[in-house]
């Protein structure tokens, strides 16, 4: 069986079209675009041609499309973080885990249940079934 993935506060995914452009802090006017190969509510991996440095503060722009069922626009969302990790150079771009530190309320809790809902993974390791309400 599939676990979830139990050493981080929100479960996180890879199967979604994430378009971003970053910008540092102390520069709000260059935008740069990168690739979101995995996202949770509390951050992202994010791939670049730009080098940050650990430790840096970063914006990002996103338009998020699940792909899934029900879920018919891109969710546009907007959230500052911090580079908490150089991953190293992956696919030829710079690779580098960024932890959201200012989300509003509602995107945090509307992302994290997107991906609840749309994680295979996630669904596999809970301990409920989508048919248990058939089951009372």
């Amino acid at each position: 069986m599939i676990e979830a993935q139990s050493q981080r506060d929100y479960v996180r995914t890879d199967s979604w079209s994430v378009s971003a452009k970053v910008c540092r802090e102390n520069d709000p006017e260059q935008w740069f675009d990168v690739r979101v190969p995995n996202i949770a509510a509390g951050g992202a991996l994010i791939l670049t041609e730009t080098v940050f440095e650990v430790g840096e503060g970063v914006e990002l722009d996103m338009e998020i499309d699940p792909m899934a069922p029900g879920i018919t626009r891109k969710v546009p969302m907007k959230a500052k973080g911090v580079v908490k990790s150089d991953r190293g150079v992956n696919e030829g771009k710079h690779s580098y885990s960024v932890e959201f530190t200012e989300i509003s309320k509602n995107d945090k809790t509307r992302l994290d249940e997107m991906i609840r809902m749309t994680n295979y993974s996630f669904k596999l390791g809970s301990e409920a079934d989508d048919f248990s309400v058939f089951n009372r």
